[in-house]
């Protein structure tokens, strides 16, 4: 796509708008608006909390931990809630980050109090908030330097409450980060396979997510316990 104005000019909020609509336009499952409404949880009310030493997600945890084990009938170890919680936290942020930066020239830098996301019944965020007077969108012609930009907006969104992250279930410093990057390259891989490149089979992560955990279930293609790639010495959770 041609740019929509000089690199570095900072673009306004119906700029914005238009590029949260076109992310949303390229996801099947997921509404990205730049709507909010009552449900919408505020990435910098997260942030408070966990800077006055809470546990904010605390109850997001508990809650999808308790629908896991009465959907399955069976206990499920809360690694296995912790990790997916960690997942959807960072995936928030990569997703409309990363597809703006892949199918344009934006560099979209939703502040913490310009990010948020709603619940679905099944507790995942299926509603993500872009609000436009609290984002930055500016174009960035360089492809490289776009990720790369883009990529230190994520950063900047999700990892103090990653640091912060209180399970209360052993997760190790490799698990942790590794959520954290498995989830930028997600989104970029998706936001590529939506413009239409060809993206290849999906890597193996760094991350798990335990779902092996739950009775009946079986690792997924890119889990790190299958012995493929980087992530074949992963270990289960104590």
């Amino acid at each position: 796509m041609e740019s929509a104005a000089p690199t570095g000019t900072s673009l306004g909020t119906d700029a914005v708008r238009h590029v949260v609509g076109l992310v949303d336009r390229a996801l099947p499952f997921t509404t990205v608006t730049s709507r909010a409404s009552s449900a919408t949880v505020w990435s910098a009310d997260v942030l408070t909390h966990v800077r006055t030493g809470a546990d904010p997600l605390a109850p997001w945890r508990s809650a999808l931990l308790t629908q896991m084990e009465q959907r399955n009938a069976a206990t499920v170890r809360p690694h296995v809630a912790a990790a997916f919680v960690l997942q959807w936290w960072c995936e928030v942020a990569a997703t409309p980050i990363a597809y703006a930066a892949v199918l344009g020239p934006w560099l979209l830098v939703p502040s913490g109090a310009g990010l948020g996301f709603e619940l679905a019944p099944a507790l995942n965020p299926f509603r993500i908030v872009v609000a436009p007077e609290r984002t930055s969108l500016e174009v960035e012609d360089d492809p490289a330097r776009r990720l790369e930009r883009s990529r230190a907006a994520y950063l900047a969104l999700v990892t103090e409450v990653v640091t912060a992250y209180a399970p209360d279930v052993r997760m190790g410093s490799r698990q942790r980060w590794g959520v954290v990057d498995d989830m930028w390259d997600t989104a970029v891989r998706l936001a590529r396979g939506a413009a239409g490149e060809s993206v290849g089979p999906e890597p193996t992560r760094v991350s798990c997510c335990f779902i092996y955990a739950i009775p009946g279930m079986r690792e997924c293609a890119a889990c790190p316990r299958s012995g493929r790639g980087h992530g074949a010495d992963r270990t289960a959770p104590n």
